[in-house]
């Protein structure tokens, strides 16, 4: 009897524990993780614990985990956050998608905000099925500091009278220093069957190609190749390729050589026209199967040159306006007021800088008021001492700086429209770790900066 007992509440137990780790339905899943889409006030349950949306301020998110609640921004350059063996970043939401002209860029996200939840005991992506889409074969090192990340609230060069916006659908990786050769090759992210190739009228020169695969593991999801150099596609339509093989080598545009690869979830297979539709957030999945881990520590400075809003080909499509993360170790102090989570640059075939004003981004959807009187810039750097300087000025305005490098005096410069001038060197102290650039910005005055020179002394 006693044993009929112990049986009896053993399988009791056994099945309070598996209603315990019971998760809600996902909307959809890639790799290790699910996507829900969330209304402000809705929950969902995974492997037993609850998540729910509380609010959203622009692309800051605030999430309840269990009795812990924090902000989130939206993930288009972040790593995930992790609490109670959960993963968890948010991979769009509705002001994220509304400064996009093309709704159907941001298709998955039906609800207030799109939560990415995984085990964290596992990788996004197992690293045994998915592969890192540029082949390490050849040396490729990932800087992660280009301007195209996923929902990047991109411009095009070369109209600054009137810009064009637009969120980018996916990521694009500096390939310039390759662009045309057969070297780091891009490959296949996994098992996969090649849906169709098209190399035909996507310049006027010939030379670009993009491939479509989809998922074998996962049918449904599918993986866009963009901007692939005809002669060198090695694939062919129907073709069933493993986890590596090569698709081909990186071309670009007409001005950067590059590769962009993205992640849909359609409802139909899509044909070429429609890849920048139903776009995966696919940045922390990206940044997981590079360094093997979900999030590294930050990267720390001694010396160094940082140029701003340089022409793309330059330098990379690095535009420096970007705020800071952690990972980078550089980057501008922002805000929830600031939706694009950036600031503005300006370029011309050799030149650039970053545009710094009270309200940035006028006549967009992403237009917002800075409720500072000032816009810091801040570096990851040993506790020391340090030289630095800035080149400062606007390209096509005239400018108004007063700098501020680690709380010295400040330096003011007045420059025209197109003149650039050097500050004078500083000697700071820095104590907390953090090296940081102050510049003070009056409504209806303008500021820019181009470019920083620091280092460390002793």
């Amino acid at each position: 009897m006693k044993q009929k007992i112990a049986i009896f509440f053993f399988l009791v137990s056994l099945f309070f524990q598996g209603k315990a780790q019971q998760s809600d339905a996902a909307d959809f899943r890639w790799g290790n993780g699910f996507y829900y889409n969330l209304s402000i006030g809705e929950s969902i349950v995974f492997n037993g614990v609850e998540v729910e949306l509380v609010d959203v301020k622009n692309h800051y998110n605030q999430l309840r985990i269990e009795n812990d609640t924090l902000w989130m921004k939206v993930a288009r350059r972040s790593v995930p956050f992790s609490l109670k063996n959960l993963r968890i970043f948010v991979a769009d939401n509705s002001t994220v998608s509304s400064l996009s002209p093309d709704s159907l860029v941001h298709g998955l996200l039906t609800k207030n905000a799109l939560v990415c939840v995984s085990d964290s005991r596992i990788p996004l992506l197992d690293p045994n099925q998915f592969s890192f889409p540029v082949s390490f074969n050849d040396g490729f090192l990932w800087g992660v500091e280009e301007e195209s990340y996923p929902f990047s609230f991109y411009k095009t060069e070369g109209n600054e009278k009137h810009p064009r916006y637009f969120n980018y659908e996916g990521i694009g990786f500096d390939l310039h220093k390759t662009r045309g050769q057969k070297k780091h090759w891009l490959v296949a992210i996994e098992e996969s069957r090649v849906v169709w190739v098209e190399s035909k009228g996507l310049d006027e020169t010939g030379n670009r190609a993009a491939v479509l695969l989809e998922s074998e593991s996962q049918p449904g999801i599918y993986y866009y190749y963009s901007g692939l150099y005809s002669r060198n596609i090695a694939v062919k339509k129907g073709q069933k390729l493993l986890r590596g093989d090569a698709v081909g080598t990186a071309w670009g545009d007409e001005v950067w050589g590059h590769f962009q690869f993205s992640v849909l979830n359609p409802t139909t297979e899509p044909t070429l026209n429609d890849c920048s539709h139903y776009v995966v957030n696919c940045f922390p999945q990206l940044f997981g199967l590079y360094f093997q881990q979900s999030g590294i520590q930050s990267r720390s400075f001694t010396r160094g040159r940082i140029t701003f809003g340089q022409p793309r080909r330059a330098n990379g499509n690095q535009k420096n306006n970007m705020a800071f993360e952690n990972f980078s170790g550089k980057g501008w102090v922002l805000g929830n007021w600031n939706p694009a989570d950036k600031v503005e640059w300006v370029s011309n075939d050799n030149n650039g800088n970053v545009r710094l004003k009270k309200v940035l981004f006028e006549g967009t959807p992403a237009q917002c008021e800075n409720p500072e009187n000032y816009f810091e810039y801040q570096l990851t750097v040993p506790i020391g001492t340090y030289r630095i300087r800035a080149k400062v000025g606007d390209l096509f305005l005239s400018t108004s700086q007063k700098i501020e490098f680690e709380g010295t005096a400040p330096v003011v410069k007045l420059l025209e429209a197109g003149e650039y001038d050097w500050t004078g060197e500083r000697i700071v102290s820095v104590k907390d770790g953090t090296l940081n650039i102050r510049i003070f910005v009056e409504k209806g005055n303008v500021a820019g900066i181009s470019e920083i020179v620091f280092q460390r002394t002793y």
